[in-house]
């Protein structure tokens, strides 16, 4: 009977302590968290900015055909958050401004140079799915890749949301591809908007070729350059099959002819 009492009285306080433990864990992976993000200031707040772009994105893509205002907002905030969060980067991969050549060239070579100037180009353009695309997958992907870090030091309680992080980050390279086609495509977008009035300027196209140019050009980034590649092929595919009739596919190669004119020499990596 004593013993049985005792295990009674043991199962109790066993019980009783279980959430305490949990209200203890969760209590230290805040301190974790914080820590974490005291650590760099910066990528905190470019985890912020993306976060905060991630969201407007959505909230653009669920707005668009029943409130105009709240899809204009939306859409204006998610390119800020991304131009904000690619200055900041900006500064972390080069460190202060300098006044020189060489300064220069490696700003025109940055990815997150070439991303700042894609905010620019469209924050006053006709608010665009496709152009709100592109900075919302970017910065979720960066943002979930930030996030996966900080959870990696912190208690099992948030298995659940590593493991979707997890997967998440096993699909990145397949998700970033899925970027630089959107990326490509936006070109001859912006091109007929241009011609039916839904372009704000003639300079954005003209702004937007340098931009795909300098995406073609990234030493840190080749996507762009095999998205192209894998469209050549398909087109290629396509044009040169039986069933295509020789106009179309003598129009097309030239097309594609003077794109490969126009495109710049890849960057070569030194040994």
């Amino acid at each position: 009977l004593l013993y049985t009492i005792k295990f009674e009285q043991g199962t109790m306080s066993t019980e009783g302590e279980t959430p305490q433990t949990d209200q203890g864990s969760r209590a230290s992976d805040v301190v974790i968290m914080k820590n974490f993000m005291s650590r760099d200031f910066k990528a905190t707040i470019m985890f912020g900015a993306r976060v905060f772009a991630a969201v407007n994105g959505l909230l653009f893509a669920f707005s668009t055909f029943f409130n105009p205002s709240l899809a204009l907002a939306s859409y204006q905030r998610v390119l800020f958050a991304f131009g904000l969060a690619s200055v900041i980067r900006l500064s972390q991969r080069l460190g202060p401004v300098q006044f020189s050549k060489e300064y220069m060239i490696n700003v025109v070579l940055e990815d997150s140079a070439h991303y700042m100037l894609y905010s620019c180009n469209f924050y006053t353009h006709k608010p665009t799915t496709i152009i709100a695309f592109i900075p919302t997958l970017y910065c979720a992907l960066q943002a979930s890749a930030f996030a996966g870090s900080m959870l990696a030091e912190c208690s099992p309680t948030w298995n659940l949301l590593k493991t979707q992080l997890s997967k998440l980050k096993e699909k990145q390279q397949q998700l970033l591809r899925v970027v630089a086609t959107a990326e490509i495509f936006v070109m001859p977008l912006v091109v007929v908007q241009l011609f039916t009035g839904q372009c704000g300027s003639i300079l954005t196209p003209l702004v937007y070729y340098q931009f795909l140019v300098l995406r073609y050009m990234s030493r840190r980034n080749p996507y762009v350059r095999n998205a192209f590649a894998e469209i050549k092929l398909v087109i290629n595919q396509l044009i040169y099959s039986p069933s295509c009739p020789g106009f179309i596919r003598s129009v097309v190669g030239k097309v594609i002819g003077l794109i490969e004119r126009m495109s710049p020499v890849a960057y070569q990596p030194t040994s």
